[in-house]
């Protein structure tokens, strides 16, 4: 027995440097290899954009990352300024025009599903019922509407043919309305409420019979030269799509919402909207919430975009 013992060391080990390559294989493909910061605008971490970007990276398994806020608010083009650079910012949320798909690398994915395109009108209280009658975009298009000289909104309705009347205070609009110098204010879905609730004193109020709708996606941005975080994000976008995850996260967040205004029988007015991209995915229809079709009409002009 003592004669075999050398025998079977060696067996031993030429056996065990024959699993080594097997067994680094079989793990590689389920271990961290390396882990990475990811640096967010903005100071906070519990809203669904980030929670969101949270989700699209955890499909990463080679990648552990490490989220970090930026700490400041900070103007928004400054934001896109600091993508990419040292010491400064990986990641911005904004919504999609043809200036920031040059300036940054956009995951073209409407991560809001397109619902910060949906506006009620606030009005004043005298003029509540001022749209219940109102069924033809043409006949839409003679109200006046509210906006801040600066919005991007303002350049969109401009080119539907809407009447504005323009402000440079954004509280003063609201000021305006009170006194009737405008017949309605366009707010999103996802302002108006609060927007009562801060100008309760104010008399104006929601209108109940219809909704303005022109596509506006809003989108995760990185640097240019960050294709490889790009491409982890746009992948983890498409896998929570896939198994349903996107949904669940983004009704945790907005399903009151959509369910309140689902159950409302409001007239939809569609515009164009020509600061989108021609490569924004609006073929893609699973990718957009279409609030018009749970609603009893719709009026709508031929939809076309400008090429860039």
């Amino acid at each position: 027995m003592n004669n075999n013992y050398p025998y079977f060391n060696v067996l031993y080990f030429l056996l065990l440097m024959l699993s080594l390559p097997l067994s680094a294989d079989s793990f590689s493909s389920s271990i961290v290899n390396t882990t990475r910061d990811i640096t967010y605008a903005g100071s906070t971490q519990n809203n669904y954009p980030i929670q969101l970007l949270k989700h699209a990276l955890s499909y990463d398994n080679k990648t552990h990352y490490r989220f970090i806020d930026f700490g400041k608010r900070l103007p928004k083009m400054r934001e896109f300024n600091l993508l990419g650079k040292a010491n400064g910012i990986d990641v911005v949320v904004g919504g999609a025009t043809m200036v920031r798909e040059r300036l940054a690398l956009p995951i073209r994915f409407p991560i809001m599903q397109g619902l910060f395109g949906w506006r009620i009108a606030l009005v004043h209280q005298d003029n509540k019922n001022i749209f219940k009658e109102i069924k033809k975009l043409k006949h839409f298009k003679k109200f006046s509407a509210l906006q801040f000289h600066t919005w991007s909104d303002s350049e969109t309705l401009l080119s539907n043919d809407i009447k504005l009347i323009k402000g440079t205070d954004v509280e003063g609009l609201y000021m305006m309305l009170d006194k009737k110098r405008a017949d309605y204010f366009p707010r999103s879905v996802l302002e108006i409420d609060d927007d009562l609730a801060k100008h309760q004193h104010l008399a104006i109020e929601k209108e109940k019979n219809i909704l303005i709708w022109y596509p506006k996606a809003v989108y995760f941005y990185v640097g240019k030269n960050q294709t490889a975080l790009a491409t982890s994000i746009r992948r983890g976008l498409e896998l929570s799509l896939s198994d349903g995850s996107f949904k669940a996260l983004f009704m945790k967040y907005y399903g009151d919402i959509i369910s309140k205004l689902q159950a409302e029988n409001r007239h939809v007015f569609k515009l164009n909207n020509p600061l989108l991209s021609p490569l924004t995915p609006l073929s893609r229809a699973e990718l957009w919430l279409d609030l018009s079709s749970t609603l009893l009409h719709q009026d709508n002009e031929q939809i076309s975009y400008l090429v860039d």
